[in-house]
């Protein structure tokens, strides 16, 4: 070949290559300017180009990602993202978008693989640690979710997020007083974060602080409308530190929910019990019956029985009585239905068997027992001379 051909040939490559580098240049500019206008699809077609032009153009590349997550069309960004970590396995930004997108779609081991990988590159970013912290924790990975949590913990105080997930992780594990000084130290930098008044609620509330509980949940009453779950703590709280009367227009915003009503109906139960309103309580004793799904049936059988047997509705009482030790077993409801029938009924042989079937049971009360024994030989007595006579 000639030089001056070469020359030529050389020549030509080189306009050619600065044309496409313009015009390369010129979807990045127009990209660039679409984006900061927000008109992501315009951008994603300027960056999409841009990146075919070029195929080394790494910035294009995660701009068309960045312009198709924003339109929403997360195949595509997700296609997109995938390939720049190919050409460039430490973009944060691709791991980053990466990351949220399986995150948002509830994919979690995808998630958790990227921020494991965005942990490793950015060791003293404490968000990544507590974004792989929440996935663990969302997966039941306690373990690893608490490892990470401190981390993050570490690097960054004042992270609320951070202290809200370990603080409901030692909550899970019992670990109260640690709970309550994370939450603590939340609430002193934000007094009127919600979710951290709840959680100190709850920690309170499973260590049976009731007046703590209730200190917690008030500061925030009106400010959120509860769920039936913290009506309901907050009722029952009321109802252990005496405050009858305020626990029960709570109680009834449980009852909206129909896993809470049983708890949020014995509560009212209580608490008209409490203030002798015998109408009311028998009501919703029954209507806990009613509802009735927990292991808790005995007890209300056992209530309404002592409370018809001290209005003297005997029949009533007996069969509550009966329901009560069907559901509970326990042998002193046994002690409770001999008296009953003891009353009730002229055939004494009904109670004779109550009183021997409560004493052979060995229950611990020597002297109901001793009663119990007692009058049973004193109405075989009973029935000996009645028989006597008549004869």
């Amino acid at each position: 070949m000639s030089p001056i051909k070469s020359y030529t040939l050389t020549f030509i490559f080189f306009l050619f290559s600065l044309l496409s580098f313009g015009q390369q240049n010129e979807f990045q500019t127009s990209g660039d300017e679409y984006y900061s206008n927000q008109d992501y699809e315009n951008a994603f077609t300027s960056f999409k180009k841009c990146y075919e032009t070029d195929s080394l153009n790494v910035k294009c590349l995660q701009s068309a990602g960045l312009s198709a997550y924003r339109l929403g069309d997360i195949p595509e960004a997700r296609k997109l993202f995938l390939e720049l970590i190919k050409t460039d396995s430490t973009n944060r930004i691709g791991l980053t978008q990466l990351a949220t997108i399986f995150e948002q779609s509830k994919n979690t081991p995808k998630a958790i693989k990227y921020y494991n990988q965005l942990t490793k590159i950015f060791p003293d970013n404490a968000v990544f640690y507590r974004k792989l912290a929440q996935q663990y924790q969302g997966a039941g990975l306690m373990t690893e979710a608490f490892t990470n949590y401190l981390k993050g913990n570490a690097l960054n105080k004042r992270d609320l997020f951070t202290i809200k997930g370990l603080a409901e992780l030692f909550i899970t594990n019992k670990q109260y007083s640690e709970a309550d000084s994370m939450l603590l130290e939340g609430l002193r930098m934000d007094t009127f974060n919600i979710n951290l008044h709840f959680l100190m609620a709850q920690s309170k509330y499973k260590q049976k602080s009731y007046d703590s509980t209730v200190h917690y949940l008030t500061n925030i009453i009106g400010r959120i409308d509860f769920s039936p779950y913290y009506n309901k703590m907050l009722g029952y709280s009321y109802i252990q530190i005496d405050s009858f009367e305020k626990s029960i227009p709570i109680l009834f915003k449980a009852l909206n929910d129909p896993g809470s009503a049983e708890n949020a109906h014995y509560y009212l139960a209580t608490a008209y019990n409490e203030l002798d309103n015998k109408p009311y309580a028998k009501h919703h004793y029954e209507k806990a019956l009613e509802e009735g799904i927990s292991g808790n049936v005995d007890i209300y059988h056992r209530v309404l029985a002592k409370m018809y047997n001290e209005e003297n509705q005997l029949s009533k009482a007996i069969d509550h009585y009966k329901d009560a030790y069907k559901y509970g077993k326990d042998p002193l409801v046994l002690f409770y239905l001999a008296r009953a029938a003891d009353v009730y009924y002229k055939d004494k042989n009904i109670a004779i068997n109550y009183y021997k079937k409560y004493y052979k049971s060995n229950h611990s009360n020597k002297e109901y027992v001793t009663y119990a024994k007692e009058r049973a030989r004193q109405l075989k007595e009973v029935q000996h001379q009645s028989r006597a006579q008549s004869n």
